[in-house]
This record gives structure tokens, sequence and C-alpha cells, in this order.
């Protein structure tokens, strides 16, 4: 993935909103408002892997990774957890849905 100057920096840009945010729940909610901060950060992580492989925007990429994070990853997660814990159903979720990104980017592609 080449990065042209406006991609880097848009993702210098969201560092710092992200990081922003951050103090801001902290300074408000305390440890529990960042550990929320880091849980949607952390679901929506393996989306914009998976987003990667197609021919989008830097912006499109990291909207539609938070809202496919705060929509599906809680699914996932919530119908495994009928079968395991709901603690562990959350870290198979997470490393399944990175495995399957990376794999997915990793694929040879027919032009």
């Amino acid at each position: 993935m080449k990065l042209n100057n406006d991609s880097k920096e848009l993702l210098v840009f969201l560092a710092i909103i992200a990081v922003i945010i951050g103090i801001f729940l902290t300074f408000y909610f305390g440890l529990t408002g960042l550990k929320v901060f880091i849980g949607i950060i952390m679901a929506s992580l393996p989306f914009y892997v998976f987003l990667n492989s197609f021919k989008l925007a830097e912006g499109e990429k990291f909207v539609l990774s938070i809202i496919l994070g705060i929509t599906l990853f809680p699914s996932f997660a919530y119908l495994l957890g009928f079968l395991v814990s709901f603690r562990m159903s959350i870290a198979i979720v997470f490393i399944l849905l990175t495995a399957v990104s990376i794999f997915w980017n990793k694929k040879p592609r027919k032009s």
C-alpha cells in the first residue's frame, strides 16, 4: 500500500484527533472512558485492514471500519458468547477477524 501526501496528512490528523479524544474521555470518564475508546479502535482495526483491499479513500475506510466495528464485532462476540465465555469470545472474534482480513489482503487479485 503506497500512501500519497494527502493520505499521510489525513492519517496524522486522525491520530492527533484520536489522542485528543482519548485525553478528553480520560479526563471526564476516567479510565473507563479510555477503555471504551480503545475498545472501539481495536474492534474497528480488523475491518480497516480488510477495507484496505478495496479502492477507497482513507476517510471512507476510517468511517466504514468504525461503523462495522461498532455493529458487527459485538454481534459476532455475542453470538459466540453462547458457546464460550464472553471474554474468550471477544478474543476469538478479534483474532479470527484479524486473520481473515490479513489473509484477504495477501490473496492475489485478478486484474
